[in-house]
């Protein structure tokens, strides 16, 4: 992150912590219609132009670390295997032989060095080139050339593997940014992935995705935990293109006083003084919030399941430390960090049963809350506008406040 951009940054939280009311030129938001948490048809329409077109983050490139190394991911119903070569590139495709549809893998992860469907043993080298088939001559004119797996996208960027299902996508960097620029300290390190857990909620995606995108609610949901790390009113908001956001809250200065919270862990010499004394999220879009620290961090990603159940999957990557078994401080940090996430978890089940039961009218949102806004727009600009029942609309009221 460069010298400018921080300066910029704490100058914004030193007048954030000191305002007594919103900016005098700052809109009055929009209420978010219920119905965008409850609609099938709007609901079916995020999955076929928002998820079926999306960069989605698929795993780090620590998971596959060698030639036949997968791991197998479900992007919202799409089961897509992402691999190794013994050229070294990651490649992805359907987990799917080109037969009669079985999976070519069945083990979450693991290393081969053939995908070998499951059903009837057809065989694919790393490449996705079908290269061996069981009683071949029975098969009348079969071309191999034109059976091999069916590849998606798949680009990385700081050791982040996406994939796309949509061939058309831009580029991963074209997506991302500007997010890429702000951070090539993170492209920089090298960092290990330390393991994955996931929980299943029983509400829509966007409930748990907005709970990740303002911190009003620190000293309700998190009085003992993040509200006495962080001090919510020294926190400056960040409208970026493509959906993306950015959130930077100062730690508190008797934390800051005591190294943060590295518990003794090794630290990125590549991240600079604001990530050791604020907390400094990002928003990518449409699902993955990554919280950044100096000794390593979760991606937080939410993928819907139905309309109205989530699956909120965490990926921790620590600075690598080397040879031997990961630091036990890793322990504690984790622990404490599911604390707050099963804080968090507690209010979206009932706020998805008070939004179907409507037993209040839209959502008001706050100065505070304007990154929600900025990610439901997106999610209508993805969805196409014109498509949307118009009582569903998010009307884009904050697109002069959208940084350049």
């Amino acid at each position: 992150m460069d010298a400018a951009l921080v300066a910029r940054l704490e100058s914004e939280m030193d007048y954030e912590a000191a305002r007594t009311e919103p900016p005098a030129a700052f809109p009055a938001l929009p209420d978010l219609p219920l119905r965008r948490y409850t609609d099938d048809v709007f609901y079916r329409l995020e999955c076929d132009r928002l998820w079926s077109r999306a960069w989605l983050f698929a795993c780090h490139d620590s998971e596959i670390p060698e030639p036949g190394s997968y791991r197998v991911v479900d992007l919202v119903g799409a089961p897509i295997v992402v691999a190794r070569g013994d050229d070294g590139e990651i490649r992805a495709f359907y987990n799917s032989c080109r037969h009669r549809g079985a999976p070519v893998v069945r083990e979450e992860t693991g290393r081969e060095r053939l995908l070998r469907c499951q059903y009837h043993a057809w065989t694919y080298d790393l490449a996705g080139s079908l290269v061996n088939v069981p009683d071949e001559r029975d098969f009348v004119n079969l071309c191999r050339e034109e059976r091999a797996l069916v590849p998606v996208r798949c680009e990385s960027w700081a050791g982040l593997v996406f994939v796309s299902r949509d061939a058309h996508a831009v580029p991963l960097l074209e997506w991302l940014a500007p997010i890429p620029g702000e951070l090539d300290e993170l492209a920089r390190q090298r960092w290990r992935c330390l393991g994955r857990t996931s929980s299943i909620v029983n509400c829509n995606w966007k409930v748990t995705a907005e709970a990740f995108l303002e911190v009003y609610h620190l000293r309700t949901i998190h009085p003992q935990t993040v509200n006495s790390l962080l001090d919510h009113r020294a926190s400056t908001m960040g409208l970026l293109r493509n959906g993306h956001t950015r959130m930077v809250t100062r730690l508190r200065p008797g934390v800051i006083a005591r190294g943060g919270i590295s518990l003794g862990l090794p630290t990125s010499p590549e991240m600079g003084d604001i990530f050791r004394t604020t907390n400094t999220a990002y928003g990518m879009f449409p699902n993955l919030i990554v919280p950044l620290d100096t000794v390593g961090f979760p991606l937080l990603l939410f993928w819907p399941l139905d309309i109205g159940r989530t699956r909120i999957e965490l990926v921790w990557l620590a600075v690598d430390w080397g040879e031997g078994e990961r630091p036990p401080a890793w322990d504690m940090l984790q622990a404490g960090f599911g604390v707050v996430m099963e804080e968090d978890e507690r209010n979206m089940e009932p706020i998805q049963r008070s939004i179907e039961a409507a037993t209040h009218g839209g959502v008001p949102l706050s100065y505070q809350e304007r990154r929600i806004l900025h990610f439901h727009v997106w999610v209508d600009k993805h969805i196409g506008v014109e498509d949307i029942s118009a009582d569903l609309r998010v009307p884009d009221v904050l697109a002069n406040w959208v940084e350049s």
